[in-house]
């Protein structure tokens, strides 16, 4: 299992941003995840001067870091449905 980021983590607020990243299987499946801070969907609601938000189920995290990603992650691999629920199957075998 490798878990890559959509682009440079070093961009990415820790307390408030949003980030798609990837989780690679050794079977050659790929998963996408929308991985959010609680913080930032409120930004966005406010950006958008909205009272709601709906789309793809964000995976929250308190602190947008790899470590916090990864064991969000390491979680949702223990019940294989919720890996279709909080992730969009990018590449199948």
């Amino acid at each position: 299992m490798q878990i890559d980021f959509a682009g440079p983590i070093e961009q990415i607020n820790p307390e408030n941003d949003n980030f798609d990243v990837f989780l690679r299987f050794d079977d050659g499946r790929v998963y996408n995840f929308f991985v959010a801070t609680p913080n930032n969907i409120y930004s966005c609601m406010e950006n958008e001067g909205l009272d709601y938000f709906f789309g793809t189920p964000p995976l929250f995290v308190r602190r947008l870091t790899p470590e916090n990603v990864e064991r969000a992650l390491r979680a949702i691999l223990e019940d294989e449905a919720m890996l279709n629920i909080y992730g969009a199957l990018q590449t199948s075998t």
